[in-house]
């Protein structure tokens, strides 16, 4: 919370994060701030759900579905949490070289990865009509993502 009233103290008009995982401190960090916060990719769940058909739900591609706790979700205004199918790329080969920080990583692999779990999930829930990328290290193959399952991502 000190570095939201530092950013205020700067004169940020809004502040965000790249970590999905940050949505455990959304509530609190909107709560302090004089600015709009959004924290996490997350927040954008009840939005898109919105937008879809009652039947529907939203894949959710992760960096660690472990740590997609109901506490997080709460704080992402999430009360729907049936309508997602989680994903977790923790334990893919190349991905898993980002989170643990092993150096160098073949970005190819990455994206086949990344791909490969959004077909998969389409698999396992074929009435999926969104693809929600929770890490911040995912948006690069968004495009992929989408031309591979022809949802929107």
């Amino acid at each position: 919370l000190e570095a939201v009233k530092e950013l205020e103290q700067e004169g940020v008009r809004a502040i965000s994060s790249a970590c999905g995982f940050f949505g455990n401190y959304q509530t609190a960090a909107a709560a302090a701030s004089e600015v709009p916060v959004a924290l996490s990719s997350l927040l954008q769940v009840p939005w898109i759900l919105s937008t879809m058909r009652p039947d529907q739900k939203i894949g959710v591609l992760t960096a660690d579905a472990s740590s997609i706790t109901p506490y997080l979700l709460e704080q992402c205004g999430i009360d729907s949490p049936e309508r997602l199918v989680i994903r977790d790329l923790r334990h893919a080969e190349e991905f898993s070289c980002i989170l643990e920080g092993r150096g160098t990583f073949d970005n190819l692999k990455v994206m086949k990865e990344v791909v490969r779990e959004a077909q998969i999930a389409l698999q396992t829930a074929p009435e999926i009509g969104a693809i929600l990328l929770e890490c911040s290290d995912m948006p690069p193959y968004a495009y992929a993502v989408a031309a591979a399952v022809k949802k929107p991502v």
